[in-house]
């Protein structure tokens, strides 16, 4: 699903939107010729990009179907920053995006639920332990329950998908929020006197890889990182992006009192006084080097930012002349 950047430069690019508000159409028709691109009012598999802010919308089923990259606003903004499309892979909308889940059914254990809590906000979305008219999702084990009756009667739940936990696993699987058409759960008729399908084993459905893996790969979730464009070459600052979002890691673009750690690339030089400055803004913030971050990734573990705090590089002693 992702452009090379070089690519996304020199051709031109066919956009079309799925729930943006007003002003951010106007804007993006207004930055066109900036960014050589032409936006469509139509999908058609001829577009090179979906720019969205839903994952529920028939535009965005059709994009995944096409493999047409669904990026959020905020790669329009970068690209226009940059002045001409960047590659979009830190910007490809997540499958929860903007979405509410709620969980109901025994088969969920106290276990379960956290582990699916920290899933959905790892994907883009929020979880709910109640249900109420903000969410988007029940995702249940059967077809019954107070939470599945309250969904099926009250008018203002009546947006609610009701889907199995395969839904999920689907989604998070493939990286792609899927269609909850297909996952819908289904009451038998009241005449026919069957009972509800028993509910397959939560690691049946989710698989090990989600079950076991995906949870500690949030280590690094309670950190929020700055990576100051200057202190890092394009090659490595893209590979670091990466990095955290694997590691579970909220990117704060600017720095801010949220931030926690400032990581320093290849290219941070060796004036130490510009990274102090930077460090002031952000009381809570320690000065890392990259290093951290992959060693972190490698481990798979939260490891001491102490060991990796940013020290300038030594300058380099010229040789002593050669002796006449």
């Amino acid at each position: 699903l992702v452009c090379g950047g070089n690519d996304l430069a020199m051709s031109k690019l066919i956009v079309c939107t799925s729930g943006l508000e007003p002003d951010r159409k106007r804007d993006l028709q207004r930055h066109t010729p900036t960014l050589n691109i032409e936006v469509v009012p139509d999908l058609t598999p001829e577009c090179t990009h979906l720019v969205a802010d839903t994952v529920l919308s028939e535009k965005y089923l059709a994009a995944v179907t096409w493999r047409i990259p669904v990026v959020s606003y905020e790669w329009v903004e970068a690209s226009l920053t940059n002045g001409e499309p960047i590659d979009e892979e830190e910007y490809l909308l997540r499958p929860l995006h903007r979405l509410v889940i709620c969980l109901s059914g025994l088969s969920f254990s106290t276990a379960d639920r956290h582990s699916i809590e920290a899933l959905v906000q790892r994907e883009g979305g929020a979880y709910s332990a109640s249900l109420d008219r903000h969410c988007t999702h029940l995702v249940t084990d059967s077809a019954s329950g107070d939470k599945y009756m309250k969904c099926c009667a009250e008018s203002t739940l009546q947006h609610v998908r009701i889907v199995t936990p395969a839904w999920l696993a689907d989604s998070i699987a493939r990286g792609a929020c899927a269609n909850g058409n297909d996952f819908a759960v289904r009451a038998p008729p009241p005449s026919s006197g069957m009972r509800a399908a028993a509910p397959a084993p939560l690691d049946a459905v989710f698989g090990p890889r989600l079950c076991a893996q995906a949870v500690p790969q949030l280590f690094l979730s309670d950190c929020v990182l700055h990576f100051p464009e200057s202190a890092s070459a394009a090659p490595l600052l893209v590979c670091l992006r990466r990095l955290a979002r694997g590691c579970g890691v909220t990117v704060a673009e600017h720095p801010s009192g949220w931030v926690t750690h400032i990581v320093l690339g290849d290219t941070a030089g060796s004036d130490a006084a510009v990274w102090t400055e930077l460090q002031a803004t952000c009381p809570l913030a320690k000065l890392v080097s990259h290093v951290w971050l992959t060693e972190c990734d490698r481990m798979r573990a939260h490891l001491p930012a102490s060991e990796y705090l940013w020290t300038p590089p030594e300058p380099r002693r010229r040789p002593p002349p050669p002796q006449p």
